[in-house]
């Protein structure tokens, strides 16, 4: 597991110290220096790129203009002067003799290529113009993140959040009308990963509906997944033993929620209270038949299509119950409960959210 799973909301800052080449202390001993051939990218190489940028056995040559913009890690970091690696003791890097003619400075960094090209392409185009909205797959946007946090690239973390808060809402409406669901390039085993970089950010606020999707996973919530550069990713122990905790939590509250839905109360101003009272009752009981309502396990609570099947007279498709009740079953009531849970996500999670929820309430709260 990274370390950056369990990361708190401020990291060590970046220096230039940081991502220096480290010299083996032996190599004075042994006479000669580690050697890496290193491979040109296929997509991030200009020939009249100003900068070499290093990642494992891959090297990018970039323009620094866009880099030093947004990053002032490496804004400080190119305004120093760059070390020379000519002796037999430097750890020495095989670079195209065109790198040394020109003077473009040739920089190691420790990051993997393959977040490294994903935080690049989003300040250099590559071979491939993205005209218009794109959406981004995790390994794209988590490299944003990570990167963009590391070396301070503030609006490519921020933008990347805001991506990731329309899918793990921290406003009640959001959550109520558009119901949580993954990114559209996203496996559900990524809301381990989203839950990570909330945590590596201190964006507590995506923690709660992550925490709880990762809830609905099974055993894979143990071992995580594996990115494409081959890190492996999985929950910190601590989140990991806030969703086994907030499982029975999340069962009680939609098992409780599921009978509030159905009481036997029908709405103030029903002209057929005695039918309609029988339709709910007919509701209540049928239950048991329906395993996506019965689901104890869930987020989206769903009565919608059973309420709609099931009240619905046989054979002619009118409905039994009164427009007042059935408006009060699938809107008011229904919507209530979804307001409920999202409230509590985060005592059910085990996590402390400043200003969770407090955004006032657009639907009144029923009165039945």
């Amino acid at each position: 597991m990274e370390s950056e799973g369990s990361g708190t909301s401020s990291g060590p800052s970046v220096t230039r110290r940081d991502i220096a080449v480290q010299v083996d202390p032996n190599s004075s001993i042994a006479g000669a220096a580690p050697t890496v051939v290193l491979s040109k990218d296929d997509e991030l190489w200009f020939e009249d790129g100003n900068l070499v940028l290093v990642a494992r056995d891959v090297k990018f040559r970039i323009y620094k203009g866009p880099l030093v913009a947004h990053s002032p890690v490496f804004k400080d970091m190119l305004s120093l002067p760059q070390p020379v690696t000519t002796g037999r003791n430097d750890a020495a890097i095989v670079a195209n003799e065109e790198d040394e003619n020109r003077q473009c400075p040739v920089i190691p960094l420790p990051d993997s290529p393959e977040d490294l090209r994903h935080f690049l392409r989003v300040l250099t185009p590559g071979r491939t113009l993205r005209i218009g909205p794109v959406e981004p797959s995790f390994d794209e946007l988590s490299a944003c993140v990570r990167l963009g946090h590391k070396y301070q690239c503030d609006q490519m973390v921020q933008r990347s959040i805001d991506y990731l808060k329309k899918y793990y809402p921290d406003d009640i409406d959001v959550w109520v009308n558009d119901g949580p669901v993954d990114p559209p390039r996203f496996e559900p085993i990524h809301r381990i990963g989203v839950a990570n970089l909330a945590r590596t950010t201190g964006t507590d606020a995506l923690l709660p509906v992550a925490l709880a999707r990762c809830c609905l996973l099974d055993s894979e919530i143990v071992s995580g997944f594996t990115r494409e550069d081959g890190t492996r990713e999985t929950l910190a122990y601590d989140d990991l033993g806030r969703v086994f905790g907030a499982k029975s939590k999340l069962m009680h509250t939609n098992v409780y929620a599921t009978h509030r839905v159905f009481r036997q109360t029908v709405a103030k101003d029903c002209r057929r209270q005695e039918v309609c009272a029988k339709v709910l009752k007919r509701l209540l009981s049928e239950l048991v038949n329906d395993e996506k309502a019965m689901d104890p396990l869930r987020l989206t609570l769903a009565w919608d299509a059973y309420i709609d099947r099931i009240e619905v007279k046989k054979g002619d498709g009118e409905r039994e119950l009164c427009a007042k009740c059935y408006k009060m079953l699938k809107d008011e009531r229904a919507k209530e409960e979804q307001r409920a849970l999202f409230r509590s996500l985060p005592t059910i999670m085990g996590v402390t959210i400043e200003g969770w929820a407090t955004k006032p309430d657009t639907v009144a709260t029923p009165a039945n």
